[in-house]
Parts: C-alpha cells; sequence; structure tokens
C-alpha cells in the first residue's frame, strides 16, 4: 500500500513538473514571438523610412532648391568675392 502511494505521489510530481515546463515554455515562445513582430515592425519603419529619404535625397540633388533652402531656413549667403581665395595643390 505504501509503495502503491509512493509510486502515485512520484507520478502526480512527474506530471506537476512536466505541465509547468510545457508552460513555461509555451510562455517563452509567445515572449519570443512577441519580440520578432516588434523587430519586424521596427525593420518596415525603418525600410519605409530609408525609402523617404532616398526620394527626398534625390530631390535635394536640385541645386536650385539647396541653395534655396540654405538661403531661407538656414541664413546662408554666398561668399563676398574678395572672401574667396584659392587653394593650389
Amino acid at each position: 500500500m505504501k509503495s502503491n502511494w509512493l509510486l502515485s505521489s512520484l507520478l502526480i510530481l512527474l506530471l506537476v513538473i512536466t505541465a509547468a515546463l510545457t508552460i513555461s515554455s509555451r510562455m517563452w515562445m509567445l515572449q519570443a514571438h512577441r519580440e520578432l513582430k516588434q523587430e519586424e515592425k521596427n525593420r518596415y519603419d525603418l525600410l519605409e523610412k530609408e525609402q523617404e529619404l532616398r526620394v527626398e535625397l534625390v530631390a535635394r540633388t536640385d541645386l536650385n532648391t539647396v541653395e534655396r533652402r540654405a538661403r531661407d531656413e538656414l541664413g546662408m549667403r554666398s561668399p563676398h568675392p574678395n572672401q574667396w581665395y584659392v587653394v593650389q595643390p
């Protein structure tokens, strides 16, 4: 009778440990899935931002736009002619 009780206790303990490991591994998997989804979203956002910057770069290679923005937004002016100097190699 006593060995029957001991065997039952060990089986129940094994079942509880197995259930705990199953649940914890499932929780780890869900956490990893959440992190992966967040990283995928971040990657998508970065790719979208990169595309926007590429379009902006193409638009900014127009020298008139660059000069107008430098003048209007940054307050830059061209240097006075006697401020120029020639650099010779």
